[in-house]
């Protein structure tokens, strides 16, 4: 056990007007506590961030007990016990301080106990620094960059002073950083981020750069011109492709850029760094190696897809609540009679309405919710299928599958379970699959397509010559259906070669034994047109628009007798 240090300290006064003088040189709170006559002093600037009544007060356990984190406060009070009672005279403890919002920080307590002997009656005091461990590095070690914590002070510093009006805030991201590290190794992935801050130093000229966490970067500039940013982020990438070529070309990689204007009096920090994140967030979503502008429009969508998001996950998790199965009518070329219908999905809300499937329909793919609303779907078809199946034998549904219910789910599994269950003729149902989905293609969508042949279920490929056509596709897949989208077919109405396209690709797919669908066929002069190419079948609004299964059951099959 050491022995307590024993000096004679200056007045209180003094040694508090010297501790503040020192509390402008460093981050951390200095503090002295007297343990004997229970009073306490810390750095004036603590009063910013914590409940404290004053720089200095008395009652120090039942003040401290405030800002402590409950469950840390016993191991607190233990160690200042052993300290009053001189069985140490060293303090060192990491633990958690609330802050007037409610949120934890945590604390690094260093001290050390000395003996006042400047009075009659000695007294043991406390003293020390707090330390907020959690707080953010003022510089980076490996690009020797300042990082986000000096930028943030340097942002609040000139927002203080009021000189410079308006700036531009350049976020750069390196694309696929995790696959450098995870192929080359983590010196690489050191290597590339110095070369990024060179060139970044190397073209910043007065403006300011930063290293954020991760792989990103920031250049703060003056002025309100995103296309001066534009164009330093065009000079980068052409001096980190000259450094790349020097080298060898021994990695590969690209990097993104958002950009941000603003004005330095309106905004906060943290929104400015929300606003940059979105903006390289954008730039990357939009296919990499490229810049993006911020646009108060864009996050608003953004902002609004999240929040219908969060409308879906409700509506999921309460029974599908505002989802609703529409079908749309499918007509026999033959016979001129509905054979049944495409199932499609609708949905809405109070805050929004009815939603297009345009906006819905992706957020469910990139939330994965399309994988529980999938399945509701294709039950609920089915069922509503077997009950329309008692008015017209036969009557057979048309079910869209999501690529991310096949790629990310036992979806196969879910059909046929269903099918057993319901007992509906597998033949009736048949499932059809976007052709640009097929960019997709790999096992999994092997999988399903054979367990559905095997089982009878019928298949189509939605949007056919859309997007990425190919002839193997129908070999592979085994294709029962060719569904033609209507922006195919309506140019043939009018378009001599596109209509004989067309042609050939009825003739191929019946030379092949599948069937074709035309879609969006809306006017008497295009369906008298396009019969006469001979497809199978004719969907779109000339028939019959989607709508909910009362208003089919009234327009289709009331006629129909119950067998």
């Amino acid at each position: 056990m050491g022995k307590t240090t024993s000096i004679n300290l200056v007045g209180k006064e003094e040694f508090e007007y010297i501790m503040e003088v020192f509390a402008r040189c460093t981050d951390d709170y200095l503090f002295l506590f007297d343990l004997d006559k229970d009073e306490y002093s810390i750095s004036k600037r603590a009063l910013e961030k914590f409940d404290l009544p004053a720089s200095h007060f008395s009652n120090v356990g039942e003040v401290l007990k405030k800002i402590i984190y409950p469950e840390d406060l016993p191991r607190l009070l233990e160690d200042l016990d052993r300290l009053e009672k001189g069985m140490g005279e060293e303090h060192n403890l990491e633990y958690r301080w609330v802050d007037r919002y409610g949120k934890i920080v945590w604390i690094s307590c260093r001290g050390v106990v000395i003996q006042d002997n400047t009075k009659e009656e000695k007294t043991k005091i406390l003293i020390g620094r707090v330390t907020e461990i959690g707080s953010k590095r003022k510089a980076d070690d490996v690009t020797g960059l300042f990082a986000e914590r000096q930028l943030q002070i340097d942002f609040q510093e000139i927002q203080k002073q009021g000189i410079q009006k308006n700036g531009v805030l350049l976020r750069l991201g390196v694309d696929n950083f995790k696959e450098i590290n995870e192929r080359y190794g983590m010196d690489t992935g050191d290597s590339v981020l110095k070369m990024i801050a060179q060139c970044m130093e190397r073209v910043r000229g007065g403006d300011r750069c930063y290293k954020l966490y991760g792989d990103e970067f920031v250049l703060l500039m003056y002025g309100r011109d995103p296309q001066k940013a534009r164009k330093k982020y065009h000079q980068i990438r052409v001096l980190i492709e000259e450094q790349r070529k020097q080298q060898g070309y021994q990695n590969f990689y690209t990097i993104s850029c958002g950009v941000v204007a603003f004005s330095f009096q309106d905004i906060e920090f943290d929104r400015l760094c929300s606003d940059s994140e979105f903006a390289l967030s954008m730039a990357k979503k939009n296919g990499k190696n490229c810049s993006y502008i911020y646009k108060e429009a864009d996050y608003e969508a953004y902002v609004k897809s999240i929040m219908i998001q969060e409308k879906l996950r409700y509506s999921v998790n309460h029974d599908f609540e505002g989802f609703e199965v529409y079908y749309q009518p499918i007509v026999s070329v033959d016979t001129g009679q509905v054979v049944g219908a495409e199932a499609l999905l609708r949905f809405y809300c109070e805050e929004y309405g009815i939603l297009s499937p345009a906006v819905f329909i992706p957020i469910l793919e990139e939330s994965g919710l399309i994988i529980p609303v999938g399945e509701w779907v294709y039950q609920t078809a089915m069922r509503q299928t077997l009950e329309w199946q008692n008015l017209l034998q036969g009557f057979r549904i048309n079910i869209n599958l999501s690529f991310i219910q096949i790629c990310k789910s036992d979806v196969v599994s879910g059909i046929i379970a269903s099918i057993d269950e319901l007992g509906i003729d597998p033949s009736t149902v048949l499932f059809e699959f976007t052709e640009s989905g097929m960019i997709s293609y790999d096992d999994s969508v092997q999988r399903l397509l054979d367990v559905l042949n095997k089982n009878q279920v019928k298949i189509a490929l939605d949007d056919f010559g859309t997007g990425y056509s190919s002839l193997a596709y129908l070999q592979n897949l085994r294709v029962n259906l060719l569904k033609l989208d209507r922006g195919f077919t309506s140019k043939a109405v009018t378009n001599d070669f596109n209509y004989n396209l067309i042609g050939h690709i009825v003739d191929m797919a019946h030379s092949i034994g599948m069937k074709v669908c035309f879609e969006g066929i809306e006017t008497e002069e295009e369906l008298q047109k396009l019969k006469k190419l001979e497809p199978d079948y004719i969907q779109g609004f000339y028939y019959g628009k989607p709508v909910d299964r009362e208003k089919f059951y009234q327009e289709n099959l009331k006629q129909f007798k119950t067998s």
